[in-house]
């Protein structure tokens, strides 16, 4: 038995359901930085990522008895919040002695139907690094500080949740230590299914925050709209260590909005090409954010994919979900990114409340038309916190959740949700029969298999054709046969 660990942080499992044998492995960077910073100040500290371990909830509670650490730290999204509650509920009637914390995105929107659990200590409200330390530094008697007096945590006192000042963001992201990659199960992670090289892959989160308010994101409400970005020295510098120590070749770059700064983008790029890298790498943005010369620096320096979020086909929804962009803008960003043969993926929405099957016939229509290379029309999942999910609330358009989060899966088959004019049923219909409407298209299917160049090309496009086909079929049965 291992009784070093002073803390140990753990990722809960996950699934991506119907679309599990093509979904990518990412590492819990969010974790992973928190764990490097107080590593950085003395403490013992290991990371159980369980999601890229394939570890049941069984056995995840069996490997924390196992390490028997002195505090837990679960980083809990809200896909993930039923695993996470369960956890820590097992982990605590094992060892009533065991301090429990939780944080992540999750319990920073809704922080007292966890704080309340019996099971659970203290919450990390928002960004994790200074208030986990402040923290664990009370715990361990490191200072006398009280914890009434750490900003940004929520505990419970006489049946009651207390709710301390919020912390303030960390200005300079360049002073935090890298993520710590040497906790981390490197070799277990893996890309998505249509752009798995084979290569060794990870993920890198350069910024935090987004300047916009889109209605549906937490992100950007969670961090009041103000975008931060780390230096493009510092990210080479974690881009080299990837490269150089763990044999990376496959970045996927999950910030909020890659695209921001242009000039940090293009200085990376040409530290990419100076030093001759064999690397590919993916990212997101807004069709609002690219022009020609950034994306030219950006195939050169080896960009494979770009994904947008575009959230619906018609004027007014852009206007209704406070996204300021047009059609226009969308296919004039598709068609420059893959002039330089970058891979668009396209996101799109339905299930507003306000949509009925004319918004939504809309939105399939112009996915059709943008031809991106992959697309993904999702139903939608309002994550506590955002605008829309208050929306959802107000309308009583949630469907038989409560605290049923495993639903909120980007491609699962179970609608959380109806609109002011659909059923949950009607959505699951539309879903699917959006996936066969562009899929299924002749031109579609003759480009893909245009660009396949070799044998495993072929068999990740048809895995992933098979699986996309398969989650249609079936929440078109479900919406038949519930």
């Amino acid at each position: 038995m291992d009784d070093t660990t002073d803390i140990l942080f753990i990722a809960p499992p996950f699934s991506y359901g119907d679309l599990e044998s093509i979904g990518p492995k990412c590492p819990p960077l969010g974790i992973a930085f928190i764990a490097a910073f107080i590593e950085q100040k003395g403490y013992k500290t290991k990371i159980l990522d369980a999601f890229a371990l394939d570890y049941s909830i069984e056995q995840t509670v069996q490997e924390i008895n196992k390490k028997n650490p002195k505090v837990i730290l679960v980083g809990s999204m809200t896909a993930s919040h039923k695993a996470a509650l369960e956890i820590m509920e097992r982990t605590k009637k094992n060892n009533p002695e065991i301090i429990i914390i939780c944080g992540g995105p999750h319990v920073t929107n809704l922080p007292e139907s966890t704080i309340l659990k019996p099971y659970v200590d203290y919450l990390v409200i928002n960004e994790g690094e200074i208030t986990t330390l402040e923290l664990l530094d009370m715990i361990f008697k490191k200072n006398a500080v009280e914890k009434k007096d750490i900003k940004g945590i929520a505990y419970k006192e006489n049946g009651s949740m207390k709710l301390t000042e919020k912390r303030p963001f960390i200005v300079k992201l360049d002073d935090l230590p890298l993520p710590a990659y040497h906790l981390l199960p490197m070799n277990h992670y893996k890309a998505y299914g249509w752009l798995d090289e084979g290569r060794r892959f990870t993920t890198m989160i350069t910024s935090r925050g987004c300047p916009f308010k889109c209605s549906f994101c937490i992100s950007s409400k969670n961090f009041m709209h103000w975008w931060r970005s780390r230096s493009a020295e510092k990210v080479f510098e974690e881009i080299l260590l990837l490269y150089n120590k763990y044999g990376i070749r496959h970045i996927y770059f999950q910030d909020d909005e890659f695209l921001v700064d242009h000039n940090r983008i293009k200085k990376l790029a040409d530290m990419i090409l100076s030093h001759k890298l064999d690397l590919i790498w993916e990212c997101l943005s807004r069709v609002n954010h690219i022009d020609e010369d950034l994306v030219k620096d950006m195939a050169r320096a080896g960009c494979k994919s770009v994904l947008y979020g575009i959230e619906t086909g018609y004027e007014e929804g852009f206007k209704k979900i406070n996204k300021p962009i047009t059609l226009e803008m969308v296919e004039n960003a598709v068609k420059l990114t893959q002039k330089y043969n970058i891979m668009v993926k396209a996101t799109f929405i339905i299930g507003f409340p306000w949509e009925s099957a004319k918004e939504i016939k809309q939105t399939i229509t112009f996915a059709k038309k943008l031809d991106a290379d992959i697309t993904f029309i999702n139903t939608l999942n309002p994550y506590p916190g955002s605008y829309v999910y208050q929306e959802i609330v107000d309308n009583n358009l949630f469907v038989g959740i409560g605290d049923n989060w495993e639903h909120h899966v980007s491609h699962g088959t179970t609608p959380v949700i109806r609109t002011k004019y659909l059923s949950e049923k009607d959505l699951q219909y539309w879903s699917g029969r959006a996936y066969l409407s562009v899929y299924m298209r002749p031109k579609y299917v003759y480009r893909k298999l245009r660009q396949v160049r070799n044998f495993t090309d072929f068999k990740r496009n048809v895995s992933s054709g098979i699986s996309l086909m398969e989650l249609a079929v079936k929440r078109l049965f479900l919406s038949q046969n519930n």
